[in-house]
């Protein structure tokens, strides 16, 4: 991975100058799961799903531009409509995505920063939302992309609608 971003909407400007990503929020990790709650009946014959279990999603980033207004949407419980999170290699300027997290109804639910001497301090932030599409972009040898494969859950339908 050479690049992990974040678009927020409504906007809270970053420090990305890569072409196509200016002004986005720079990340350094990232980090989230789904579940699938399980039961077994009594003779462990048959098992019942129950519903999906979303984790916030997780990212952790530099102290930046965005941190006052990051901590300030959180105080204030601030609903994104659309958050998007793009994954990508950087080809000699043209970044080609590896997959694009597109959130929808998003509330930050946490803000933390930590830090020490030596390097700059780290942030971690995490996003709690109640729809999400997954858009994997399959890439060639050669750096181009060769289709993708997209699916999403609603949490509050509980559906791939």
């Amino acid at each position: 991975m050479d690049l992990i971003v974040m678009k927020m909407n409504p906007d809270i400007p970053g420090t990305c100058t890569l072409k196509d990503f200016d002004k986005q929020i720079e990340l350094l990790s990232f980090s989230h799961g789904v579940a699938m709650q399980i039961t077994g009946d009594i003779s462990n014959t048959e098992r019942t799903s129950g519903k999906p279990n979303h984790q916030d999603f997780t990212l952790t980033k530099y102290l930046d531009m965005s941190s006052p207004k990051l901590n300030e949407a959180c105080c204030k419980g601030d609903n994104f409509s659309e958050v998007k999170i793009t994954i990508g290699r950087n080809d000699k300027g043209t970044v080609l995505p590896i997959i694009v997290y597109t959130l929808k109804n998003v509330v930050i639910s946490s803000v933390s920063v930590g830090g020490g001497s030596g390097d700059k301090p780290v942030e971690t932030v995490t996003l709690n939302y109640n729809h999400i599409t997954w858009d994997y972009h399959h890439q060639k040898a050669e750096s181009s992309e060769a289709g993708h494969v997209e699916t999403k859950w609603d949490l509050a339908m509980n559906t791939n609608a």
